[in-house]
């Protein structure tokens, strides 16, 4: 080496370092998750997220540049707190490993002290807390303390010993230490200091100690150590909507089973009922459940558990019994025996799968995997064939809870040592492609044997993998997905063959009880000419009756002999058995009538869901904060000796408190119950029916400044006769469109008209309203918007919020009332409907 060559070492700006690490958090929520999974890694069995968001009041300019005062988020004197029961960190940990960026300690040491796998492996986590906030602040009580030894010739050395004195630790950064003009890394520094004798619970009861629920979770669980992490000089702006979406997220991180021993809560302390424990995605009204285990070392045995759950079997048994006498129905695992044992299970090759190309050395590297789903119907009739549900002996099932629970869970979602790995199964990802292979064979599952194909939105699973056993599959650098190597390539194709076992065991059963059915359809044209015997015979018993009343009893004994064709008593009961069966049907349609109704005013409290969740919040801690603030200045048992009581302040507090209550209950149930004089049908006068109407929406047309005016246009009787509960479903639909078109939308004057007149024998109803008018795509085609699941209603990033209900709840009801009509007239500047009733002679 020459003596003017030296050796340099690289150098890391501060910034540089900091950018690195902020790019794996694009998202504020991402950045959460990953401090969840660091509590997951310290062994913590629960991890408390808190949420003090404040509000501060600015003025700013309106549109008419008039100032007025608004409430604005505070990011300022907002914080995000991170609670766990882990093991903590003492200090040498701190120094050595939480303030070494980078660090390799999860790459090489897999497992936690309690057996855990560890989730990560960068070391750049801590960043996290950057993308959250400026200033952070964490508290530490390790369970352990490092312990110098003597320096011996190998170097310096340490032990571990109990943490007996509970001694913790306190480090502080200012993240925008690293954004210095000219900082490397090791100019960044923080603060650590020693804390003795520290008491987390002590600790949490000092900052939460008006809050109940929060304690609550706080005395059920053993701190014996732990950490605690503050977050303050927000990054976001944190809202309800995003905690929302943060606690569904949180509810999918975690596997629906098989990991029980790690929880998490989240609170937000301006609504402490809002949110809470954070519940696992489990489901048990399923149709079939599929469990899938693969270990390559067990030689190349795939166990599949097999659970049926989507018929009836003693209705199979007793009514359906001759399907299994069918071929196909006669072998393993197709048998009635194995219907009664409700799970099968079969050991397959792996090679029975894949093809015979594949390379054994690519198979092993796949590894281990564990891959359970739920096969769940939307609705009860899967095939939308005509007699669907008489071919296959369905289960009832909860339609609505079932769309409810497949919209927050459905999709397949791949889980490393129990932690998911995203964007799979999210927001409708059908990364295996089931949508295209369903499009491809869009057969229903009784038509033809092997045309069946899942659709995407029917399934709902999880994907288990392993850092030690799955190695091939490595994060994207974003950590948003798994690289796309061959060995994913394979396993995806070896996840589509499970599935694809699944599709040919309901296939088979399907097919041939569709083909039974086909054997039995004469009983069909049988039922029918029944309907047609029993209208005959009750024709000729009413006209029997007729002449009987007309005529002498000598005659009516004459006419009895000379009958041609006379039907018996049993025949005549039997007759009238069928038309009773046909008014029960009718009463089946009314129920669905008040379906709708109901239907249409979970639509009216979604629209002030905010503005009446907000209230109900407030209503019963406002005088709880009212009174300790008060007795901060005044003592409440000298006042009550010295004044009246209806003088009292705190007796005040008390009569505000009481009418605070039923207020919250009115709200909480109030619009829960429907009259029972509305789901019967009567002589209804719109004139009156308006009246009262405008009334039931005067408070909340005036709190958003809309004038309702009504318009009788002519002296005549405006009569129908209907349900007032459809009348509800028509008028509040169209009502709260009208005023969410007026959200917004800046007018002097925010109007409503509904007027009515008499044409001929019908009566016209235009209803208009001066607000923003329909959006422009219904522009040419303004009658869509009665389409089922139609809707223009998005939030502020755009995304549909909107039911799609509405409107067309409001067609299906006017056109059952004797063929009645609801058109579109004017769509600009407004909307403008008109609503012609037919009404019956």
């Amino acid at each position: 080496m020459s003596s003017n060559t030296i050796k340099i070492p690289f150098k890391v700006s501060a910034r540089t370092a900091k950018l690195i690490g902020l790019e794996n958090f694009s998202t504020e929520e991402g950045a959460i998750i990953e401090l969840v999974k660091n509590t997951y890694d310290a062994d913590a069995n629960n991890c408390i997220l808190i949420f003090d968001l404040k509000n501060k009041r600015v003025k700013v300019k309106n549109d008419d540049g008039v100032e007025i005062e608004i409430e604005k988020f505070d990011k300022e004197n907002s914080c995000i707190y991170i609670i766990d029961n882990g093991i903590g960190m003492n200090d040498k940990i701190i120094q050595n490993q939480w303030m070494t960026i980078g660090t390799d300690n999860k790459l090489y040491e897999h497992t936690t002290a309690a057996g855990r796998v560890k989730t990560g492996a960068k070391g750049i986590g801590r960043f996290a807390l950057n993308r959250l906030g400026m200033l952070t602040n964490m508290t530490s009580l390790p369970i352990l303390l490092e312990e110098d030894m003597e320096k011996e010739v190998n170097g310096d050395n340490s032990k571990e010993i109990p943490n007996s004195n509970n001694i913790g630790f306190e480090w502080t950064v200012d993240w925008k230490d690293f954004d210095r003009k000219g900082a490397i890394v090791s100019d960044v520094e923080a603060v650590l200091s020693e804390k003795k004798n520290l008491n987390l619970k002590q600790e949490f009861s000092s900052r939460f100690s008006l809050y109940k629920k929060i304690n609550e979770v706080f005395d059920r669980i053993n701190f014996k150590s732990g950490t605690i992490i503050e977050i303050t000089e927000l990054n976001d702006e944190w809202n309800e909507d995003k905690l929302r979406k943060l606690f569904g997220n949180l509810e999918m991180l975690l596997p629906p089973e098989g990991q029980n021993d790690f929880g998490i809560d989240l609170f937000l302390l301006s609504d402490i009922e809002e949110f809470g424990t954070v519940k696992r995605a489990y489901y048990d009204d399923y149709d079939y459940k599929v469990k899938a285990t693969y270990n390559y070392h067990n030689n190349k045995m795939l166990k599949i558990e097999l659970s049926r759950n989507e018929l009836d079997v003693d209705v199979l048994e007793n009514r359906y019994a001759e399907v299994f006498e069918f071929n196909m129905m006669k072998n393993s695992p197709y048998r009635l025996e194995d219907f009664k044992k409700g799970t099968i299970e079969i050991d397959i090759p792996i090679d029975k799968l894949t093809s015979d190309k594949v390379d054994n050395d690519l198979l092993e590297r796949v590894g281990q995997f564990d891959f359970t789903f739920y096969f769940l119907k939307n609705t009860i009739s899967d095939d939308k064939e005509e007699d669907d549900l008489k071919k296959y002996p369905y289960k009832s099932i909860d339609s609505a809870a079932r769309k409810s629970w497949l919209k927050k869970f459905g999709g397949i979602r791949i889980f490393r040592d129990d932690f998911r790995i995203r964007p799979y199964g999210e927001k409708g990802d059908d990364w295996l492609r089931l949508g295209e292979r369903q499009a491809q064979n869009p057969g229903g599952v009784g038509q033809r044997s092997g045309g069946y194909k899942i659709r995407p939105n029917q399934i709902a699973g999880t994907i288990k993998i392993s850092r030690i056993h799955n190695a091939s599959f490595q994060d994207k650098s974003g950590r948003e997905g798994i690289i796309e190597n061959e060995e994913f390539e394979l396993f995806k194709n070896i996840l589509l063959d499970i599935i694809s076992f699944f599709e040919k065991d309901r296939n088979v059963v399907m097919y041939n009880l569709s083909q039974l059915y086909s054997i039995r359809n004469e009983e069909a044209e049988k039922l029918r000419k029944a309907k047609e015997e029993a209208e005959k015979i009750r024709k000729q018993k009413e006209e029997k009756e007729k002449n009987n009343a007309r005529t002498e009893p000598q005659t009516q004994s004459k006419n009895k002999s000379s009958d041609q064709k006379g039907y018996s008593e049993s025949e005549e009961r039997m007759a009238e058995g069928i038309f009773i069966l046909e008014k029960d049907n009718e009463k089946k349609d009314d129920e669905l009538m008040l379906l709708r109704s109901l239907a249409s005013i979970g639509l009216i409290i979604s629209s002030f869901a905010h503005e009446v969740r907000s209230l109900r919040a407030r209503l019963i801690p406002r005088t709880t904060f009212l009174v300790n603030e008060l007795k901060n200045y005044l003592n409440e048992e000298e006042l009550a000796k010295n004044i009246d009581k209806d003088d009292n302040p705190f007796y005040m507090i008390d009569l505000m408190r009481e009418e605070d209550v039923k207020l919250k209950h009115w709200l909480d149930y109030s619009l829960s119950t429907l009259k029972i004089d509305k789901r019967e049908r009567k002589n209804l006068d719109f004139s009156q029916y308006f009246e009262n109407f405008k009334a039931n929406w005067s408070k909340a047309l005036e709190q958003r400044n809309i004038n309702l005016e009504l318009k009788k246009l002519d002296t005549n009787e405006h009569v129908i006769r209907a349900f007032e509960v459809n009348m509800d479903s028509i008028f509040n639909n169209l009502l709260s469109n009208s005023i969410n078109a007026h959200y917004g939308y800046n007018k002097e004057e925010k109007k409503i008209e509904i007027s009515w007149q008499k044409k001929g024998e019908d009566i016209e109803i235009i209803f208009s309203d001066n607000g923003r008018g329909l959006d422009k795509k219904y522009k040419d085609n303004p009658e869509e918007i009665f389409n089922l699941n139609e809707s223009s209603k998005t939030d502020s990033k755009g995304n549909k919020i909107g039911t799609g209900l509405g409107l067309y709840i409001v067609k299906s009801i006017i056109e059952e009332y004797n063929n009645s009509s609801i058109s579109i007239i004017k769509i600009d500047n407004g909307v403008t409907f008109k609503i012609i009733f037919k009404t019956r002679k």
